[in-house]
C-alpha cells in the first residue's frame, strides 16, 4: 500500500535531532525522499545511515540555514537528487539562556536568525519549486510561547523560561506564515505552523533535567504524561500530505492541552 508521501519530496531543517530527526523517520516511512539540513555533521551522517539501512532514501547536507547561500544552494541540490520539491518543513531552531533587558545584541540576532529569517531564506530558495510542484505544503515549527508572554506564573508552567528573542522570533513565524499562505493559496502551496508544547528531547533533557517536566505534565496539562518528538512529527505528516489539502494558515498545538490553561 502506497505512503501517505509516496513520489513527495522533503526537505527538513533541523533534521539531526529531536523533532527534526523523527519526522525525517517519519516520512521516509511514508515513501517521501528526504534531505535533511543541519551544521553538525556527525549527526546528521548518523541519522541518514541509520534511516538507509532501515530502507529509506535521505540526503544529509550540512548547512547553516541563517546562510542564504548554504541555504540556497541546498534546496539545489535537492531539487537536483531528488527531482523536485513537495514538502519544506522549517524546523531547525534554538533559544537563549539570556533574558531582557540584559539580552544581548548577539544573542537577539542569533536566536530571531535561526527561529525566522531561515523560515525566510528556505521559503524564498524553496518557492519556485514548490509552484513548479503544482501542489506543496510548507510546515513551521512554532512554539507555545509565541502567545504565552510571561510572567511567573508562566514560569510555573514551563520548566524553561523563553527569552524576549525566542518570543518574537516564534510570533514573527507564526506571522509570516499566514502571510506565505495567503501567497501560496493560488499555486495550491499550503502554509500551517505545528506548536509544540513541553516535548521530551534528548536536548531539554539534558538541559533542564526531566524531573522538572514531570511537573509540567501533571499540573499544566490536561493530558497527562510527557509528548514525544514522534507526536509532533506526526502532526507534521498530516499537515504535509493529501489528507490536510483544506487546511492552511492555521497554528497547530501538540501540548497535550497546554494551551487551554494559558
Amino acid at each position: 500500500m502506497p505512503g501517505r508521501l509516496q513520489n513527495k519530496v522533503a526537505l527538513i531543517t533541523g533534521g539531526n535531532s529531536g523533532i527534526g530527526e523523527a519526522a525525517a523517520r517519519r516520512f521516509t516511512q511514508e515513501g517521501a525522499k528526504v534531505a535533511i539540513l543541519a551544521r553538525r555533521e556527525t549527526e546528521g551522517r548518523a541519522v541518514q545511515d541509520a534511516i538507509r539501512a532501515q530502507g529509506g532514501e535521505i540526503t544529509f547536507l550540512p548547512c547553516d540555514v541563517t546562510d542564504r547561500a548554504a541555504v540556497e544552494a541546498a534546496v539545489a541540490q535537492t531539487v537536483a537528487t531528488y527531482g523536485g520539491l513537495h514538502v519544506l518543513i522549517n524546523n531547525a531552531g534554538g533559544g537563549a539562556r539570556e533574558m531582557f533587558p540584559a539580552e544581548s545584541d548577539e544573542t537577539w540576532n542569533r536566536v530571531v536568525g535561526v527561529n525566522l529569517t531561515a523560515c525566510f531564506l528556505t521559503c524564498r530558495a524553496a518557492w519556485p519549486h514548490l509552484i513548479k510542484a503544482g501542489g506543496a505544503a510548507i510546515v513551521n515549527v512554532s512554539s507555545l510561547a509565541a502567545v504565552s508572554g510571561v510572567s511567573e506564573a508562566v514560569l510555573e508552567k514551563f520548566p524553561t523560561l523563553p527569552s524576549a528573542s525566542y518570543i518574537a522570533a516564534k510570533a514573527g513565524l507564526e506571522g509570516f506564515t499566514r502571510y506565505i499562505a495567503s501567497l501560496g493559496g493560488p499555486h495550491h502551496i499550503r502554509a500551517n505552523c505545528v506548536r509544540p508544547g513541553q516535548i521530551l528531547t534528548r536536548r531539554l533533557t539534558t538541559a533542564a533535567g526531566e524531573h522538572v517536566f514531570a511537573r509540567h505534565f501533571e499540573i499544566w496539562q490536561l493530558l497527562k504524561g510527557p509528548g514525544y518528538a514522534e507526536d509532533v512529527a506526526n502532526a507534521m505528516l498530516f499537515l504535509s500530505s493529501d489528507e490536510s489539502r483544506f487546511i492552511t494558515a492555521e497554528m497547530m498545538n501538540v501540548d497535550g492541552g497546554a494551551a487551554a490553561k494559558l
